[in-house]
């Protein structure tokens, strides 16, 4: 986590350098357009269309290199939770097996349901989703099929059985869900 803060803390330090480096660039380029007054009237506008020209290229440079950094910085944000939530999906499928042909009604069952399901919210707070399987068209960026069968009862390519969940971090692939899919 220490070191999620210390990557947040270097981009914004690398966003002030940005803003200061562009407000050097537009100071020079000044300093150059003012040079460029002082050239003979022949030159002078040819050497100011090439300032101007050089300016708004640095600028549209600048800018496309500052939306780079933001967008970096928005994804970094974003998935630095990966780590941390992939490490917890084990957790989670523990839970499902324990649960597995268990009494709800249980007391104690009922306390590992709770706990469950607020691990469950939790990480569902931080963007994660559980991927569909179960009687869905099989889908090889979400699934991943370990297992075929023929199945007359099944169209094919669809999905018999999920052995292990998948799941998605705000809209990118964190586990893909293990299947038997039929042929």
């Amino acid at each position: 986590m220490a070191d999620d803060i210390k990557k947040d803390e270097n981009i914004d330090e690398e966003v002030e350098d940005i803003k200061d480096i562009e407000d050097e660039i537009a100071e020079e380029v000044d300093e150059e357009v003012v040079d460029a007054e002082i050239v003979d009237d022949e030159k002078d506008s040819s050497a100011n269309n090439e300032y101007i020209e050089k300016y708004q290229r640095l600028m549209a440079d600048f800018a496309n290199y500052k939306q780079r950094e933001e967008k970096a910085k928005a994804d970094f944000k974003k998935f630095a939770s990966s780590s941390l939530v992939e490490k917890l999906l084990p957790v989670l499928d523990n839970f499902d097996r324990a649960l597995k042909d268990k009494d709800p009604e249980d007391p104690f069952v009922k306390g590992v349901i709770m706990t469950r399901d607020e691990l469950l919210k939790t990480l569902k707070n931080e963007g994660l989703e559980e991927i569909a399987s179960d009687g869905e068209k099989f889908d090889h960026n979400l699934h991943h099929a370990v297992m075929t069968e023929a199945n007359d009862t099944v169209e094919e390519d669809y999905i018999i059985e999920t052995f292990q969940k998948g799941y998605t971090l705000n809209g990118r692939v964190l586990r893909p869900a293990m299947v038997k899919v039929s042929k």
